[in-house]
């Protein structure tokens, strides 16, 4: 078995069921990360988010929303969105990003 670097652990593989093919435009759906090893590098033009062995690079703007759930935490998307000052279907879009890549889950009950 050969070792991962932490920004490289696998996530809990925990489906985001019914929300494999979409995250809906709902804010108070829930969302997490699926590993608590994720990481988020900001540059000038992208914010780099390392988690569950893969890479996702986004504008900026995200870095309010990613930072969050960086930290750990549980965030509704109507909260996420508000602290980025971005539109709820953005948000989604950018979760839908995440849990396609099996680095986040999403639920009314988590």
């Amino acid at each position: 078995m050969s070792p991962r670097s932490a920004n490289q652990s696998v996530g809990r593989m925990v489906p985001s069921l019914p929300y494999i093919d979409a995250v809906p435009v709902d804010g108070g759906l829930r969302v997490r990360l699926t590993t608590a090893r994720a990481v988020l590098d900001v540059g000038d033009d992208t914010v780099t988010l390392s988690a569950a062995g893969s890479t996702f690079e986004f504008a900026p703007a995200a870095e309010a929303v990613l930072r969050p759930l960086v930290d750990g935490r549980t965030v509704d998307l109507a909260a996420l969105a508000d602290a980025a000052g971005l539109v709820l279907e953005d948000v989604a879009g950018l979760v839908q990003e995440l849990v396609a890549g099996q680095a986040a889950t999403v639920g009314s009950l988590l």
